[in-house]
């Protein structure tokens, strides 16, 4: 008997010196544990497709950019701070003067930032493109009128279109950075576009110059640019001969408020004063006005918020 109560004693002792993980290291123990069963169960199913795979006398293994490498490559912890855009962050038709009823939005995850896809074309054929920078969530919208004279069955004019982007760290200045780069290297691009020269339903080659400028700076935001695109010395491709025909001016709006980013493209583009019937700002003293209001909604969104 007294045996057993020493064996007790001694066990009771031992005991009392083990070391019970904490709570927290327990929790962490689990997370570990189950991270390396799903990359283990990746690494099986990645396996027996690489066999299947050789019996089939396929590859080995995967391309690059798989699902396999995608989920077995490390993910790129989220930053703090907001992550998606709310939609207080985009322009209101109130905020436009200018009438607006119709609203179609949409939402994005790595979307690549577009500012202007005919500057994107000119990058590339004069070897200026770095590559688009791709937003972590983005937001756009497209603001029409349904009123306008003339527009029955369809959705309506367009008033104005935006796009909020957020961007990684450090990005979005390097996006104005490479704006100035490529539009001083596209002054004087030529494009060749079909145009209506006559009355009949034929169309014509036309060679068109085509030239980027800030026509204003950092007036809204923490960075802001007044973007124009001017389109001149129109060229018969099939004669040689100059085409007197006046197209209109696209102007967008740059602003960006800590890692957010928008675009916003005002309806000045479809006509020399935009659309019959659509009143939305053209004058650079009302889209400096719009850039600032687009910056204030932007702001409570941003990291960091102003």
């Amino acid at each position: 008997m007294r045996d057993d109560q020493t064996f007790a004693e001694r066990m009771h002792r031992d005991l009392r010196d083990v070391r019970w993980p904490e709570p927290t290291e327990i929790r962490a123990m689990a997370r570990r544990r189950s991270r390396r069963t799903a990359v283990a169960a990746a690494a099986a199913v990645l396996a027996v497709t690489s066999v299947a795979a050789v019996a089939l006398g396929g590859p080995a293994t995967p391309p690059v950019g798989s699902w396999a490498d995608r989920w077995l490559s490390p993910v790129e912890p989220e930053p703090p701070g907001r992550a998606e855009i709310p939609p207080e962050a985009l322009l209101a038709s109130a905020d436009l003067g200018a009438p607006s009823n119709v609203r179609l939005s949409d939402t994005g995850l790595a979307e690549p930032v577009r500012v202007d896809p005919l500057l994107e074309s000119c990058a590339a054929d004069r070897g200026l493109s770095a590559g688009q920078p791709l937003s972590r969530y983005s937001r756009s919208q497209t603001l029409l009128d349904d009123d306008v004279s003339g527009q029955e069955g369809q959705p309506g004019v367009v008033v104005l279109t935006q796009d909020v982007y957020r961007l990684p760290t450090g990005a979005a200045p390097r996006l104005f950075t490479e704006l100035d780069r490529v539009t001083t290297g596209c002054v004087g691009w030529r494009n060749v576009v079909p145009m209506f020269l006559s009355d009949d339903a034929s169309t014509t080659p036309v060679s068109v110059a085509h030239t980027w400028q800030a026509a204003a700076r950092d007036f809204a935001g923490d960075q802001a640019v007044l973007l124009r695109q001017t389109r001149s010395d129109l060229v018969n491709v099939a004669t040689g001969e100059p085409v007197n025909r006046r197209l209109s001016r696209e102007t967008r709006l740059l602003v960006r408020v800590g890692d957010l980013v928008t675009v916003i493209v005002p309806a000045t583009g479809a006509g020399v004063d935009g659309p019959e019937g659509v009143a939305s700002p053209t004058t650079d003293a009302e889209l400096r006005e719009l850039g600032r209001v687009a910056a204030r909604r932007m702001c409570l969104a941003a990291n960091p918020s102003c």
